[in-house]
C-alpha cells in the first residue's frame, strides 16, 4: 500500500512558490519590527561596545544593524515555510532554517550596501577643491559591492545545497538522479543574485533606503520562488514517494491495473 501521496513536479513547484511567498509576507511583517529595533536599539548597544562605530561598507551602524536584524527575521520565516515543503525529503530539515537565516541576512546586508553605494556626487581633491564624480569613477566600488552580493548568494546556495546533499532521507527513491543534478541549485542561486545586483544598480542608482530595499525584495521574491521551485522539480526531488508503492508491489490490495501502472512508472524513470 502506498503510504503517502506521490508529489508531482507541478505539486512540488506550487507548494514551494506558495511557501516562499507566505514566508516572505509574514517575515516582512516581523522584519519591519526587527529592523526598527536594530536601528533604534541594537545599534546603540553595538556602538557602546565599539563594534560598529563607523558602520560597514556603504552603511552606517544604525542601517547595518537594522537591515541585518530585518533580514534575519525574514530568513527565519522563509526558511520555516520552505521547511514544511522539504521535511518529507530530509532527515534533519531544521538545518535548512538555520542556513537560510544566516544566508539571507548576508544577502540582505550586501544588497542594501549596494543600493546605498552612490553612483555620482562630488569628491574632495588633494588641494581641497571639489570635483564632480560620475558612474565611471565609481565602477571599482560598485564592482566590489556587487561581487559581495554575488558571493553572499553563492554562500547561501552552497549551504542549502549541503543540506540537500547530506540530508536526504533513506526513503527518498530518487537520490541518485537528484545528486547528479544538485549542483544546479548553486548555479541558479548565483544567476539569481547576479540579476539582483544588476536590478539594484539600475533601480536605486545610489539612492537606496531601508523602505525601498524592502519593497525591492518583495518584488523580487515571486521571481526567486518561481525559478528555485522549477529548479527543485528539475533536480527530480519529486520522486520521493514512489519507493513506497514499489515496496508494496506484492500487496493483495493492489489490483493488476495498479501493478501495471507502477511498472510503467519505473520504466519511465529509467
Amino acid at each position: 500500500m502506498q503510504k503517502q501521496r506521490t508529489l508531482s513536479p507541478v505539486g512540488l513547484w506550487w507548494r514551494w512558490v506558495l511557501a516562499t511567498l507566505v514566508g516572505a509576507a509574514i517575515g516582512n511583517i516581523f522584519g519591519i519590527a526587527a529592523c526598527l529595533a536594530g536601528v533604534h536599539y541594537l545599534s546603540d548597544r553595538l556602538m557602546d561596545l565599539r563594534i560598529c562605530n563607523a558602520g560597514f561598507g556603504s552603511l552606517n551602524c544604525p542601517a547595518s544593524a537594522g537591515i541585518v536584524s530585518g533580514a534575519m527575521a525574514v530568513g527565519v520565516f522563509v526558511g520555516l515555510m520552505q521547511y514544511l515543503v522539504l521535511r518529507r525529503f530530509l532527515k534533519s530539515p531544521a538545518w535548512w532554517i538555520l542556513v537560510s537565516t544566516f544566508g539571507w541576512a548576508w544577502v540582505g546586508f550586501a544588497a542594501t550596501s549596494l543600493a546605498y553605494t552612490a553612483q555620482f556626487g562630488f569628491v574632495i581633491n588633494t588641494d581641497g577643491s571639489f570635483s564632480e564624480s560620475n558612474i565611471i569613477d565609481r565602477i571599482p566600488l560598485l564592482a566590489v559591492n556587487s561581487l559581495w552580493l554575488v558571493f553572499a548568494g553563492t554562500i547561501l546556495g552552497v549551504l542549502q545545497w549541503l543540506v540537500l546533499w547530506n540530508g536526504l532521507t533513506p526513503k527518498f527513491s530518487g537520490a541518485k538522479s537528484f545528486k547528479g543534478r544538485s549542483l544546479l541549485w548553486i548555479a541558479v542561486n548565483v544567476v539569481l543574485v547576479t540579476c539582483m545586483a544588476v536590478a539594484i544598480m539600475t533601480t536605486f542608482r545610489g539612492q537606496g533606503s531601508l523602505f525601498g530595499i524592502q519593497l525591492f525584495f518583495l518584488g523580487f521574491t515571486p521571481f526567486y520562488a518561481t525559478i528555485t521551485g522549477a529548479t527543485l522539480a528539475k533536480m527530480r526531488l519529486y520522486h520521493s514517494t514512489r519507493i513506497s508503492a514499489k515496496a508494496d508491489i506484492n500487496s493483495p490490495l493492489l489490483s493488476s491495473e495498479g501493478i501495471d501502472g507502477i511498472n510503467k512508472m519505473s520504466s519511465d524513470e529509467t
